[in-house]
């Protein structure tokens, strides 16, 4: 009987100690998993797509193994274009490790860019259903990166990759959006980067081009941002188009030589929405000044005018390798061939004093 009441007043005492550290343990472990110390709880949806082994496994403290077997796993479904199964396989593997950035990243990545390509000239399908499908998987990719901006909110890459998404000339854009991605990233860690993606966004934005003059001064403040191509040349054209003259086209861009070279570059992107202001004027310009021949001058043609044969050989481009359709080229991506490389050849050539 004693026994019995010793064992009584010891469960008890047992029960109210835990009873009475539950509250300081559950803000303790919610601390930590706000710390990154602790993972947070397997969800129910997750525990049904692991399995009994596998849920073991993570359940024992073994997440990251778990979530590198399903990465291999979706690695194969990414070879057999199962779009589906890879998505499930990523938001599981998120589930396991919300914080490791890779996962978000190439989960993603496979969704609104691999998924996207492959729906764009997928066999069997009509144009209608490919375009949807391609929407689909994108719009899918955009939420899945989304998801983890918001569970990392202090992963300023993640907000980068998301900006990237959304800014790739080639896919769907959204560039508010992307905007406040880098604006955001660049709030986070005051990564340069960062700011000249934010710049890059505004001055693709129509109506928002005071807005990307007055940041992309802030940019050009920095000498770290004057290193770079991009910079130097939106902040040519964004000068001219604000009538001031902060700096001289030598200080901005370099000698003369390299004036011609980028700026050309740089025109060739106007299909991206970039702005253009003095960019034409300059280049024919440069182009007088350095005797560029007619043959190499890119001013020649409009950048998205379309060619089915060959400006330079006479001969027809071939038809396209799946559909069979005509497959024409514009003029950029001809010029971004040979001539680009003979027109800086030439400008090599010429002794023009900087």
């Amino acid at each position: 009987m004693k026994l019995f009441l010793n064992l009584t007043v010891v469960l008890a005492a047992v029960v109210l100690t835990g009873m009475l550290r539950r509250p300081l343990d559950d803000r303790l472990t919610d601390d930590m998993r706000e710390r990154n110390l602790l993972p947070s709880p397997i969800e129910m949806d997750t525990r049904e797509e692991l399995g009994q082994t596998a849920l073991a496994i993570a359940l024992g403290g073994l997440r990251p193994l778990v979530a590198a077997m399903l990465n291999i796993r979706a690695h194969g479904y990414w070879e057999e274009q199962e779009w589906y199964e890879l998505e499930q396989s990523y938001r599981t593997i998120v589930a396991l490790q919300p914080r490791v950035r890779y996962y978000w990243d190439a989960g993603s990545w496979h969704l609104y860019s691999n998924a996207y390509a492959d729906y764009s000239d997928k066999p069997g399908l009509s144009e209608g259903r490919r375009k949807s499908m391609q929407r689909e998987f994108f719009d899918k990719g955009i939420a899945f990166l989304e998801r983890g901006v918001e569970q990392n909110p202090r992963d300023w890459r993640l907000c980068h990759l998301l900006g990237n998404a959304l800014s790739a000339p080639w896919r769907p854009q959204d560039l508010e959006r992307a905007a406040e991605c880098f604006q955001q990233g660049h709030a986070t860690s005051g990564s340069p980067l960062l700011l000249r993606n934010h710049v890059y966004c505004l001055s693709r934005i129509p109506g928002r081009k005071a807005e990307a003059w007055e940041t992309c001064r802030e940019m050009w403040a920095d000498q770290v941002n004057r290193r770079y191509n991009t910079p130097q040349t939106i902040f040519f054209a964004l000068q001219s188009w604000s009538g001031e003259t902060i700096s001289s086209p030598e200080e901005i861009l370099g000698s003369r030589r390299e004036a011609a070279q980028k700026l050309t570059d740089y025109w060739f992107r106007q299909v991206e929405g970039f702005p253009m202001d003095g960019v034409r004027d300059m280049i024919d310009q440069l182009c007088r000044e350095f005797k560029v021949p007619e043959r190499l001058h890119p001013l020649k043609h409009p950048p998205d005018k379309t060619f089915n044969i060959d400006p330079y050989t006479g001969k027809v481009y071939p038809p396209h390798p799946v559909t069979g359709e005509p497959n024409p080229r514009t003029w950029r991506s001809i010029w971004m061939s040979r001539p680009r490389d003979d027109y800086r050849t030439h400008l090599r050539s010429m002794a023009v004093v900087p």
